[in-house]
């Protein structure tokens, strides 16, 4: 299970809860489409939902419903954005009338406690997927904010599309690479929605995109990594994973270095050895094999590097490099 804060105007608001659907804008440019599929991509049946609403807070409690689709059928009153990249959902847990406020979520921004929803303007998304520990505080501070528990309020007039088109993830390009870091980032969504890279990159339990960090970048993938003893869980690693679409230089690997410390000092309380850092590209620089190589023998830390490969404009294959 996972968990979106969805930002919306307070007129948008009231239709998605009488509707019980949200969509996302449909860019004009494809790099940017390409990162709007990748985030809407995240979403998976039984997620947690809240909503964002600007001046007002944050509001809950929702739970997804179906997969991602793409419809472009006229609900919200803006006939200049169709809003087509969309989810439908239900009320979960209970009514909760009094919203976090944006003042708590800033305490909790400050403290540590919310870290992966930001409302810095230099991103400007629409939606965020969160942790889990996340979701919790902010369900903590509803059921504080409405100390009488209500029922769930059913949604007025569901929304029930016509047909739900399949978004798809355009994998074409040239040799052997895709054309934008988006789309490279929804394929990597859709495989770990499905399970299909434990066997590369290990067991885990949550896994977020486009994660905004505290210097105004964005943290491609970012992973947690749970296991359960004796029915006891136990978080033991997180994976960063940056991607680029052709060569990874060094610059790009220094970006990675720094969410591997950003996350370390954040959620590890400095054990670095908790952080998977990963480079994923279509080759690698020279001086970015020297460093993976030296670190590994002379700090004995390892950052993976993982080459990938477009094949037949439907499907990626992913290779280790072992530095020499």
């Amino acid at each position: 299970m996972g968990a979106h804060i969805l930002l919306t105007s307070e007129d948008n608001f009231q239709v998605c809860i009488e509707r019980g659907v949200y969509g996302c804008v449909m860019p004009a440019k494809e790099w940017n489409r390409a990162e709007v599929i990748a985030g809407i991509l995240s979403v998976q049946p039984d997620d947690l939902v809240f909503f964002y609403v600007k001046n007002r807070g944050i509001y809950g409690l929702w739970k997804a419903v179906g997969e991602p689709f793409f419809d472009e059928t006229q609900i919200w009153a803006d006939d200049r954005q169709m809003f087509p990249f969309r989810i439908t959902f239900e009320p979960a847990v209970g009514h909760f009338a009094n919203p976090v406020s944006l003042t708590d979520v800033l305490e909790l921004h400050d403290k540590g406690l919310v870290w992966a929803f930001d409302l810095n303007p230099v991103q400007r998304k629409n939606q965020y997927k969160i942790t889990m520990a996340e979701a919790r505080e902010l369900l903590r501070l509803l059921l504080r904010n409405n100390p009488v528990r209500h029922p769930p309020q059913a949604i007025p007039n569901p929304y029930v599309p016509t047909k739900r088109d399949r978004i798809r993830v355009e994998l074409g390009g040239v040799g052997g690479r895709v054309r934008y870091e988006g789309w490279l980032n929804a394929w990597f969504v859709q495989s770990l929605a499905k399970g299909e890279l434990r066997d590369l990159l290990g067991d885990y339990r949550e896994f977020l995109n486009l994660v905004p960090t505290t210097f105004n970048k964005v943290m491609d993938l970012f992973l947690t990594h749970v296991t359960t003893v004796d029915s006891i869980d136990v978080l033991h690693k997180y994976t960063c994973i940056e991607l680029k679409v052709d060569r990874a230089s060094d610059k790009d690997l220094a970006q990675l270095l720094r969410y591997e410390d950003m996350l370390a000092r954040k959620l590890a309380a400095g054990d670095r050895d908790m952080i998977q850092p990963i480079l994923v590209a279509r080759r690698f620089a020279d001086d970015v094999m020297d460093y993976a190589q030296n670190r590994r023998r002379i700090e004995e830390k390892v950052v993976r590097l993982i080459a990938y490969q477009v094949s037949d404009g439907r499907r990626i294959e992913l290779r280790e490099v072992s530095p020499t």
